[in-house]
């Protein structure tokens, strides 16, 4: 099964949401009109990233008008939007990093919040508790958001539980450009599965984002990569294709648990 994936690689303005969304917008637009069926954009890519103490000020509930706006937009233009936001808890007194999940469909959103968070992103958010594998048209998808990729563990857990390909929403900066390259291909290779990433770019204070927004094969080899500016990537990913890398060794169907026991 082939389709068509987008993926936003921008530069969203520190808590100007409102801005962001009118440049989400113009790359939903420009993905659905180029074909792609789910579009991708950056770890809190709504907010910008560090919100630190003001987290939970700009973190949106899942009944909120923007959150009912991208619904909106994912079913006008017949595309699933992945976007990573600051969600509010329950409570309303916390904030998840987290990546709503709108369809075409007219369903109300969901969302996967992050469980492994990243150095600081611990004083401004709370884990989420829950793996999940999303079951979109065009396959089921794993996602995770940035630093959650470096695990095996976790791109691991979603295969087994029937992820046929891997989103990740991430926003990594400079000076973990290798680390990012090696943990993307990896996580493809040893899952044989499709990995996309979609990174951004523009600066934070001292922190430097550098894109290389990209989609890595079921073999781990790099298909298509951006450079370090703002870009809507678009490329053809083909499920049949994890299939026949599996034909060469298949790595779930070979694992021995029984040995793995700590």
């Amino acid at each position: 099964m082939g389709f068509r994936i987008a993926l936003a690689q921008l530069s969203p303005i520190l808590f100007d949401k409102r801005a962001n969304l009118e440049k989400a917008e113009r790359a939903i637009h420009d993905a659905a009109r180029q074909k792609a069926e789910i579009i991708i954009f950056p770890e809190l890519y709504l907010t910008g990233y560090r919100l630190e103490r003001r987290a939970v000020e700009f973190a949106e509930s899942r009944q909120g008008e923007i959150v009912q706006h991208l619904a909106h937009l994912a079913q006008q233009h017949q595309i699933t939007i992945l976007m990573g936001y600051a969600e509010l808890a329950d409570d309303g007194h916390a904030a998840y990093d987290a990546v709503l999940i709108a369809a075409p469909d007219g369903k109300t959103p969901t969302s996967y919040r992050k469980t492994h968070l990243f150095q600081h992103e611990n004083n401004w958010f709370i884990p989420g508790e829950e793996l999940i594998v999303y079951p979109s048209t065009r396959g089921d998808i794993g996602i995770m958001i940035c630093y959650e990729a470096e695990f095996p563990e976790i791109a691991r857990t979603l295969a087994l539980r029937g992820a046929e390909w891997l989103a990740v929403s991430t926003a990594v900066m400079r000076p973990y450009e290798d680390i990012y390259d090696l943990a993307i291909r990896s996580r493809a290779l040893e899952n044989h599965r499709w990995v996309v990433a979609a990174n951004r770019v523009g600066r934070e204070g001292d922190l430097e984002f550098f894109g290389r927004s990209m989609v890595c094969d079921p073999h781990g080899r790099v298909l298509i990569q951006a450079e370090e500016d703002e870009t809507v990537l678009v490329a053809e990913i083909d499920l049949d294709k994890n299939k026949q890398a599996r034909k060469e060794g298949d790595y779930l169907r070979d694992r021995r648990p029984e040995l793995y026991r700590l």
